[in-house]
C-alpha cells in the first residue's frame, strides 16, 4: 500500500483547497529516509515540514564537494534539505516567501551531538564567516546524528499552515497529526524500533498521547523550539536532547 499517497488523500480533505501535492511529500520523505540511521535509536518526532509550491518544488541544488554525491538535489523546506535556507545552493534563488531556512531545527540538531552551554556554541552551524564551510559543519552534523541513531520525523507529512490562510485550530491541527500518525509514521517507527521518542512541541504529544503509550516506547516532550520562553527554558530543552541522545548510545 502507499501509505504516503493515503496520507496526502486524507490530510488534503481537512486542508481543502491550497494543500500541497503529493510529490512535496515524497519530496520530503526522500529526504529524511536518506538519513534514516542503519540503526534508530531516537526519533525525534515534530509536526510537519515547511509549505512548498510547485515553483520552489522545481528548485534543484547544486551539491557542494563536501556533500555525498547520491544526496537528494530537489528542493523542500525541511532541515534535512541543504537548499532551504541557502539560495546560493538553488539553481534559481527563491525570494518570496524568503528561503529563510529553519536555524531552530539546526540548533536541536546541534544539542543532538554536542553539550551547550551558550548561544555561542551554534556558531560552527550558523555564524560561520564561510558559508561553504559551514554547509561542511552542516554535513558532518547530519552524519554525525546518524552514526548516534537519530531521526527526525514529521507526524503529519502535509504542511499544515498554508500560505495566506488563516492558523489551523487546535482540533484540525490534531486530527492531522492522528493521520499522519496513524496511515503512516506509525508504521515507520514500529519498523525502526527505537529506545526513545522525543515529541517536539507539546501539540504533538497532546495528539499521540494514547497512540504513543501503545507503541510502548519512552517518550519525552520538549517545546516548540520557536515558543515564547526564557533563555534559560530553551538551554534546558538542548539539555534535554543531549542527554537523551547520550542515554540511547549508553554514553553515560
Amino acid at each position: 500500500m502507499d501509505t504516503v499517497l493515503e496520507c496526502h488523500g486524507r490530510l488534503a480533505a481537512v486542508l481543502g483547497s491550497g494543500a500541497e501535492s503529493v510529490d512535496v511529500l515524497r519530496r520530503a520523505e526522500e529526504h529524511r529516509w536518506y538519513w534514516r540511521p542503519e540503526q534508530v535509536k531516537v526519533v525525534l518526532l515534530a509536526e510537519s515540514h515547511v509549505y512548498t509550491t510547485p515553483e520552489e518544488l522545481a528548485r534543484t541544488i547544486a551539491l557542494p564537494a563536501s556533500a555525498p554525491p547520491d544526496l537528494p538535489r530537489g528542493f523542500v523546506r525541511l532541515v534535512y534539505c541543504l537548499g532551504y535556507g541557502e539560495n546560493r545552493l538553488l539553481n534559481r534563488p527563491i525570494e518570496s516567501p524568503a528561503n529563510a531556512g529553519t536555524p531552530p531545527f539546526w540548533k536541536i540538531f546541534f544539542s543532538c551531538a554536542n553539550a551547550i552551554a551558550t548561544n555561542s556554541d551554534f556558531a560552527p552551524i550558523l555564524k560561520t564567516k564561510s558559508p561553504a564551510q559551514e554547509i561542511a559543519n552542516k554535513l558532518v552534523l547530519l552524519r554525525r546524528l546518524r552514526e548516534l541513531g537519530v531521526w527526525l520525523l514529521d507526524t503529519s507529512l502535509a504542511a499544515l499552515y498554508l500560505p495566506g490562510r488563516p492558523k489551523m485550530g487546535p482540533a484540525a491541527l490534531e486530527t492531522c497529526l492522528q493521520i499522519g500518525w496513524d496511515h503512516h509514521v506509525r508504521h515507520v517507527v514500529e519498523a525502526a524500533a527505537p529506545s526513545h521518542i522525543v515529541c517536539i512541541g507539546k501539540g504533538v504529544a497532546r495528539a499521540l498521547r494514547k497512540r504513543l503509550s501503545d507503541v510502548g516506547v519512552r517518550v519525552t516532550v520538549v517545546p516548540q523550539p520557536n515558543a515564547r520562553l526564557a533563555s534559560a527554558d530553551h538551554h534546558e530543552s538542548f539539555r534535554t536532547y543531549y542527554r537523551v541522545v547520550r542515554e540511547a548510545n549508553e554514553l553515560v
